[in-house]
């Protein structure tokens, strides 16, 4: 997602515009070369920096956030990920603990504070560049001392040791309903490994941006072993018109349960 957050672990290092990244050529490479003038005609008119604004539109209207315009114009107008928005109110109605994989620069994070009654937030991110502004939107919302938010750099995966985590540590201390968004490019399915005892648990609801075809197989097929519905979320038609410009050819997401009110 260039135009929201700095990649953080698998993808971080790929170049769009490589056929190296690709078996063949593909719509992401054509799309980045046509857009191009249209990014800059946006980098033209629109100023550049980060400067605190207020979300416009959808789920996370109200939530203040450090944006430039020129690279987060979407989340700015409410359409980022706007594909997900439907799933995020309908899935976190009623939480009572929300983990966040993947916080990033905190916009899920906010919404499960300032949107949600979740007596109890987690948020991971292990990117320190992310998390610097994770923290600054955090103060924008006078969140930054809340007492529902746990703050962790520790990095999530399939073993607990030193600098990892798994959720399934987590799992003891969990009240139901529990919400889990998960976007941490190409690690999903390590995750979902590491989550067997807290996918026992009921009431869990997952949310997952999938960053390939494979994984977005290989995480269905976790979750429905273990009971889980599973809805896969496409991109919109509108995508050609208003896109993200996304730096992999496959990248949608994932919507999973076991009961929902």
């Amino acid at each position: 997602m260039p135009d929201a957050k700095a990649k953080r672990f698998m993808f971080k290092n790929i170049d769009p515009t490589s056929s190296q990244n690709h078996s063949e050529p593909h719509q992401p490479v054509v799309f980045y070369r046509v857009m191009r003038p249209f990014s800059a005609l946006k980098r033209f008119l629109l100023p550049d920096g980060r400067k605190p604004l207020r979300i416009v539109s959808g789920p996370f209207k109200g939530i203040a956030m450090n944006l430039s315009l020129q690279h987060q114009v979407q989340i700015y107008l409410g359409l980022f990920e706007k594909e997900t928005h439907p799933w995020l109110s309908r899935l976190s109605v009623g939480i009572e603990t929300a983990i966040d994989v993947g916080a990033a620069y905190g916009e899920y994070t906010l919404f499960f504070l300032k949107k949600t009654n979740a007596a109890r937030i987690v948020a991971f991110e292990p990117d320190p560049k992310c998390l610097l502004i994770l923290r600054e939107n955090l103060k924008l919302n006078g969140a930054e001392q809340s007492s529902r938010l746990e703050l962790s750099e520790t990095l999530v995966g399939d073993s607990d040791h030193a600098g990892m985590i798994t959720l399934d540590s987590l799992a003891k201390s969990i009240r139901s309903p529990c919400f889990i968004k998960m976007d941490v490019d190409g690690s999903e399915a390590t995750i979902l490994h590491g989550a067997t005892t807290l996918n026992a648990l009921p009431g869990i609801r997952w949310l997952i941006e999938t960053h390939s075809k494979t994984l977005e197989t290989e995480c269905v097929q976790l979750l429905t072993a273990v009971g889980f519905k599973t809805r896969i979320i496409p991109n919109a038609w509108w995508r050609a018109l208003v896109p993200e410009l996304r730096p992999i050819e496959h990248n949608r997401w994932l919507a999973a349960w076991k009961t929902l009110p």
